[in-house]
């Protein structure tokens, strides 16, 4: 097969991460693949086959020299699928296909649950027409998927394929070492400092309990519109020396493995493939169960999956974690990693896609 893989931008995000992933193993696999990024960005993304970045500026109207160049290159490649791996790669993906001189099954990978983002009437019906543009949609969760057939109506073919992890390759980028010096004892926030992840919530909780706390430290990885706000907050609650924000990291392994637990604080989500790498390196996961996230973490199975808002319950969650037996926490963590190693690895969920590919292709 000729496949082409739309990202949104070069950046360390899970959906561009994967994404390129995905395509290193259907290139192994012998089909041929061409990776093209959308938007600027300054994400230092890797792929061996070839990937073209267009650059174009995020504008919220049409982009029709982005649609027209996104054309061209297909018109050239004459893939058979072209897969838009979330974000703006779904309205470039559709508009091109207009355009398109060659036909091919355009696929939308959705790596989150798309009603919450959907503030206006307008938006939904422009977002209804996009999707339904689509010859299939895999979703990231089966939460995902019912989420966007209640709320687009959508009636094509859908599939639940989650995230897949390298783990060979993540136990090999574990045991880099750090050229910075992390605290002891530390709880690890890692993603987006932006609202839906609710990362000021965690910090607030934290204060409230640094007396009860006072062996722990935290540590948030990311980037995001609250960083200033946070980076403010820790002043005025005087936590300088307790709380610390560290960038997007290339390799964020080394600093993943040391963490006392991971703690997911998001009021939205897919599927965050943080919470299968934290279970491959062994550490607690704590999470509000929302998306579907409760569909890999279970409560003192694999993990504390918490209620959604259920303040009281994600607190406790992090004091029985930490001062929970030896033997009955490596219980928990071990049947985390075989769980992650049995239904989630990227061999195993490349194959997925690969054949889902190839049933669409039959069926036109």
């Amino acid at each position: 097969m000729k496949i082409i893989q739309l990202l949104t931008r070069p950046q360390l995000r899970g959906a561009e991460i994967f994404a390129l992933q995905l395509s290193e193993q259907l290139k192994e696999r012998g089909h041929e693949v061409l990776v093209i990024s959308i938007l600027s960005g300054t994400g230092d993304l890797a792929f061996s086959g070839e990937f073209i970045q267009l650059g174009r500026q995020n504008r919220t109207h049409l982009d029709w020299v982005g649609f027209w160049q996104l054309k061209k290159i297909i018109d050239s490649f004459q893939p058979n699928i072209v897969q838009a791996n979330a974000s703006d790669t779904l309205r470039h993906g559709v508009f091109a296909k207009k355009l398109a001189t060659n036909r091919f099954q355009l696929i939308y990978r959705n790596a989150n649950m798309m009603s919450p983002f959907i503030k206006s009437r307008w938006k939904k019906m422009y977002y209804h027409f996009l999707v339904n543009q689509t010859d299939a949609v895999i979703s990231v969760s089966q939460a995902t998927r019912i989420d966007l057939i209640n709320f687009y109506g959508f009636k094509k073919v859908t599939k639940t394929v989650p995230i897949g992890i390298d783990t060979l390759e993540i136990e090999r980028l574990s045991s880099q070492k750090l050229d910075f010096d992390l605290p002891q004892n530390f709880l690890l926030f890692m993603g987006g400092l932006v609202p839906e992840k609710n990362p000021e919530w965690l910090l607030t909780t934290f204060f409230e309990y640094q007396r009860v706390w006072s062996h722990l430290n935290l540590v948030y990885m990311g980037k995001g519109s609250l960083e200033n706000r946070l980076k403010s907050k820790i002043m005025k609650y005087g936590l300088e020396d307790r709380v610390h924000i560290l960038p997007s990291q290339t390799n964020p392994f080394p600093i993943l493995k040391r963490a006392k637990a991971l703690v997911l604080t998001s009021k939205i989500e897919g599927l965050p493939a943080v919470i299968l790498e934290a279970m491959i390196h062994k550490v607690p996961v704590i999470a509000f169960g929302v998306g579907g996230i409760p569909e890999v973490l279970k409560t003192e199975e694999t993990g504390w999956c918490i209620p959604p808002k259920d303040s009281q319950a994600f607190i406790e969650a992090i004091l029985e974690v930490i001062s929970m037996k030896k033997g009955t926490k490596q219980k928990i963590l071990d049947q985390a990693y075989l769980f992650v190693c049995t239904h989630f690895s990227l061999p195993q969920v490349s194959l997925q896609f690969e054949e889902f590919y190839k049933y669409l292709l039959k069926q036109n």
